[in-house]
Parts: structure tokens; C-alpha cells; sequence
């Protein structure tokens, strides 16, 4: 069954077929076997291709947003009132990013230190949640304007860690 979104405000074709006791995925191209599990509300557990990712979600007006390794991204169905948002719009804002911790856990490894500058994938942050390592990038190019914790610190779920300000063009 074919489904169609707007993610990071480019349309996606998502092509889902019921196997076994999840779902066999295409999406441009390439093929995925997704597992979902349940956590609470608001979160589930996403196993893609053996490899498991928590994921937070919440819907609103905009539509659909998703958080997965503290970046956000704004789905949403075409028509819908958010439909012409961006990804970057939920995730940087006046070009500032804020990372924030994906669920409640404990910092592994800060990677930064404010003035450093970073790159647009790079991991900033590790927090460990649920026997989990998650590594925290940012979604731009930018300096590290502030870091909120360190490691070995214990974080509550959206609770920011590290911010980063875009870099001049």
C-alpha cells in the first residue's frame, strides 16, 4: 500500500506490505523490514533492519512531528496544514538547533565544548536510555553556542543538552 508524505518539505512515496509480524518498507529505492513495538504513549520502538531506534512522536496542527536521536522532522500527509513545513523548521529555529535528550537517561560522552564548530551529522552528545546508545547530531553547520551537560549526568526526556547556532553563509 502506497502512502505519500511531505518530510523535510520534499514529497516521499512510502511503499508498506504486511511480513511476518512487521512491515517490508521501500522508500526511493531502497527496501527495509520495520518492527514497532509500543513504549508508552507518545513513543515506540522502531526496529529497522535489526537495528532498534526509539522513536518519539506527537501530532498537531502542523502534522506530524517525529523525533528520532534527538532531530525532529515534521511529517505530514500532502493537504494537510503543515504540509509545506520543512524538517529544518521543526528542528532549527531562527538558525539555532537545540539537541535534546530523546527520552530520560544518563550522558555517556559530550563530544563539544561552546565555540567549538561542528558539522551538519556530526555527533555532539551519546545518552544511554533503555540498555540504548544514542548519538545526538546536529542537523547544520554551526558553532556550539552552549553545552547543558557533561558526562556521566543524568537527563530527563527533552531536556536540552546542546545548542548550536547555524553559520553565516
Amino acid at each position: 500500500m502506497q502512502h505519500r508524505y511531505l518530510i523535510g518539505g520534499k514529497e516521499r512515496e512510502v511503499d508498506l506490505e504486511k511480513s511476518g509480524e512487521g512491515l517490508h518498507a521501500s522508500l526511493e529505492g531502497r527496501e527495509f523490514e520495520v518492527e514497532a513495538s509500543p513504549i508508552s504513549d507518545g513513543s515506540i520502538l522502531v526496529k529497522v533492519d535489526g537495528r532498534n531506534y526509539a522513536v518519539w512522536y506527537a501530532r498537531d496542527e502542523k502534522g506530524l512531528h517525529v523525533m528520532v536521536k534527538g532531530l525532529g522532522v515534521l511529517a505530514a500527509e500532502p493537504g494537510e496544514a503543515g504540509a509545506g513545513a520543512s524538517g529544518a523548521d521543526f528542528d532549527v529555529v531562527d538558525g539555532k538547533q537545540v539537541l535534546v535528550a530523546p527520552m530520560p537517561g544518563q550522558v555517556v560522552k559530550v563530544n563539544v565544548c561552546k565555540g567549538d564548530e561542528v558539522a551538519k551529522k556530526q555527533c555532539l552528545v551519546i545518552v544511554e536510555a533503555m540498555k540504548m546508545e544514542n548519538e545526538l547530531a546536529t542537523a547544520i553547520d554551526g558553532v556550539v553556542t552552549a553545552v547543558h551537560v557533561e558526562a556521566g549526568q543524568q537527563v530527563d526526556a527533552l531536556q536540552p543538552l546542546v545548542e548550536v547556532t547555524q553559520k553565516e553563509a
